[in-house]
């Protein structure tokens, strides 16, 4: 079933505020999320210090629920909001912003050289998948930015972890010639489940890595030493 995590974000908006929604690995193994975290107003005190070095036009990519798009549009940005899931759009859109659309980052729609700030916040490198997903990610992204602008994004680094049911999966992931961060996942709400489909986490260095080979100079802006980090493109 398609668009089962539009679906647990609409149906939060519309007053189920007690389902969680499950992240399923093909391991079996099962991530639990509160559905409401992607509703918070707040940002985190490290959010709001990598969120202040946006500046002019900027694109939200898997903007979700809206949290970062209706963020800068309080602060007076210009931002659009573009998402593949027509339920999380109609969120977007019913809470308010101006600027959402259903759309992936490869729309031709999109205008190279366009946007000034290029927000890939929640992880959202991880929509590329796999490695070379990702490379083609940050190819067509380097053609939407505009040369003086920035991409801000965070990741987790996947071999910074203690539990044996990731590095099980890890090993897995290696037996099967894959990076160890790229992981196939579906989503659960309710009694829908969602098509398999893959994400991916990245250590800094491999992105760093990847980065350079798409033209992009990369800068960490803060680590917390247990895996997750911030970090920042610019063109080059």
């Amino acid at each position: 079933m398609e668009d089962v995590f539009g679906q647990a974000l609409y149906r939060y908006w519309k007053g189920d505020r007690k389902t969680p929604h499950l992240l399923r690995r093909d391991d079996g193994y099962g991530d639990l999320t509160k559905t409401g975290v992607y509703f918070s107003r707040k940002m985190l005190p490290e959010e709001k210090a990598v969120l202040s070095l946006a500046q002019g036009k900027i694109l939200d990519v898997g903007c979700g629920a809206g949290r970062h798009t209706l963020y800068f549009q309080k602060k007076g940005f210009d931002i659009m909001g573009i998402d593949t899931s027509p339920k999380a759009i109609a969120v977007c859109q019913e809470r308010g912003c101006e600027k959402a659309m259903v759309m992936d980052a490869f729309h031709p729609k999109l205008p190279a050289a366009s946007f000034d700030t290029i927000l890939l916040f929640g992880h959202n490198i991880g929509i590329g998948g796999t490695l070379a997903g990702v490379e083609r990610l940050l190819s067509n992204l380097r053609k939407l930015i505009k040369p003086e602008g920035i991409l801000l994004l965070n990741s987790l680094d996947p071999v910074i972890t203690d539990s044996q049911v990731h590095q099980a999966y890890h090993q897995k992931c290696r037996t099967e010639g894959r990076y160890v961060g790229s992981i196939k996942i579906r989503i659960e709400y309710r009694d829908q489940i969602g098509n398999w489909f893959y994400w991916i986490h990245l250590d800094p260095e491999l992105l760093r890595q990847i980065a350079s080979d798409t033209r992009w100079q990369m800068e960490i802006l803060s680590d917390d030493g247990a895996g997750e980090y911030l970090a920042a493109l610019r063109p080059v």
